[in-house]
């Protein structure tokens, strides 16, 4: 076990010190109301006194010694044999033999010796409070020392070895428990420092391997930021190329083509437009969910979808849709990607109506906590529950049915997207619908989050 402190040598030395003046005093008071009640005479009050006295005055150059020596713990042995020798002098002037509950003034000293060393010295220092006290009844039987008569009764030698017995066993078992306790406790505080430590290891360690795999993302994100680079840059020139390349083709050289070839074109065509088409939804998703450089701020939500609905008032007043705007409360968030979740969930929530009689939606939201809540609800040709969970995956679109009044239009990438940024603001996009019975999408946001796409 690690030596203590001088910082926790000293403590101790103040703890033992304060300990033997607070007992000395206490025993001091007890002698004054002893001998103010006649219960003790002033010959052995006197003596008494003058003893607790100089315990408590030879605590002022064990501190100064203590302090020149840097408060070896091993200096409390000769001040424990010192104070025994003066506790065993003031059990002399208060009874000696005939006092054996006096032994009580050893048992400070054994406490604090089993706290502050070990059950060993405890035990050590139990033998040798007895054995001083021993000597001094057999010193007073024997005639070498004048007993004192402070009390009324005398104890037979046979009561004296009984109460010395007892005495002995109780100071011992004293010993044994507390030093037990104590190095028990010693024990736990030292294997709570080892796993204090082992744990501040581990944590050092988990703290490193989070550094590594954030720089490993950070890496891998640049990559990311590197091929998005290279598609906006180098492969949609490619694919504009091939795009103008084909078109130029089928004007140009029909004539020069046999019918396989003209068809072959077409494909050409065909493929090159989509491929453009694919990556600049590529770009589209890449840019949407970005943080880039853009700030969050409070975005006025009802301003966002006002912008929305003007754009799409066109398409509102030619399939006569009924948009019915409630509360919608501010987030802080980027208003760019708040207007592109409203963009879409209102534009799909108008395509989706289909050719129902009546048709509706509604905007609306309220807070929640530390959350805000938003929905978009149509009463239109709804979404089977095969198809829920895959209207947020990237190019898809659901379904048309003949006679619905529904066109599929889009490159199915608007879902995907909201759904990308709402997850990056920690929040949650679900989905409600019925077929025949529309649909309600919910988007909830943390009203204010530093976290975010």
């Amino acid at each position: 076990m690690d030596a203590p402190s001088i910082e926790a040598r000293r403590q101790l030395f103040v703890e033992g010190l304060l300990v033997r003046s607070a007992l000395a005093g206490a025993f001091a008071l007890v002698a004054v109301v002893v001998a103010l009640f006649d219960l003790m005479p002033t010959s052995s009050a006197g003596p008494a006194l003058s003893i607790l006295a100089g315990l408590a005055l030879v605590n002022v150059p064990y501190w100064y010694l203590g302090r020149v020596r840097g408060f070896p713990l091993s200096d409390f042995f000769p001040h424990w044999l010192v104070d025994i020798v003066f506790l065993t002098i003031l059990i002399h002037y208060i009874g000696g033999a005939d006092a054996p509950y006096a032994t009580i003034m050893y048992y400070s000293l054994v406490l604090f010796a089993a706290v502050s060393e070990s059950r060993r010295v405890a035990l050590r220092l139990a033998g040798v409070s007895m054995l001083s006290f021993g000597i001094l009844v057999l010193l007073e039987n024997f005639g070498v020392v004048a007993p004192v008569r402070v009390w009324e009764h005398h104890l037979s030698g046979a009561a004296q070895a009984l109460a010395f017995g007892v005495s002995t066993a109780f100071i011992f078992a004293l010993a044994f428990v507390g030093g037990t306790l104590a190095d028990q406790l010693k024990q736990s505080n030292a294997e709570i420092r080892l796993a204090s430590d082992a744990l501040e290891e581990h944590n050092q360690e988990l703290e490193r391997r989070v550094s590594e795999r954030t720089a490993e993302l950070r890496a891998a994100t640049q990559e990311i930021a590197d091929l998005v680079h290279i598609v906006s840059h180098d492969l949609k020139n490619v694919a504009v190329g091939a795009t103008e390349t084909a078109r130029q083709l089928a004007s140009r050289e029909e004539k020069n083509l046999s019918d396989r070839g003209k068809e072959y074109t077409r494909h050409l065509l065909d493929d090159t437009r989509a491929l453009s088409r694919m990556l600049e939804d590529l770009l589209r998703l890449f840019r949407a969910t970005d943080s880039g450089t853009s700030t969050r701020e409070w975005v006025d939500v009802g301003e966002v979808v006002d912008g929305v609905v003007r754009r799409l008032q066109p398409h509102l007043e030619r399939k006569k849709i009924e948009l019915e705007v409630g509360a919608l409360p501010p987030v802080f968030a980027e208003h760019g990607k708040i207007r592109h979740i409203f963009d879409n969930l209102i534009d799909n929530a108008c395509k989706y109506v289909g050719n129902v009689e009546a048709p509706r939606v509604e905007v609306g939201g309220g807070c929640r906590g530390g959350e805000v809540e938003y929905f978009v609800r149509d009463n239109g040709i709804g979404i089977s529950e095969r198809q829920q969970e895959r209207v947020f995956q990237l190019y898809h679109r659901v379904p048309a049915e003949d006679g619905n009044g529904v066109a599929p239009e889009g490159h199915g990438i608007g879902l995907a997207i909201v759904r990308r940024i709402v997850e990056r603001y920690g929040g949650q996009i679900e989905l409600e619908s019925m077929p025949g019975k529309g649909s309600t999408f919910r988007v909830r946001l943390p009203a204010r989050s530093e976290a975010g796409p």
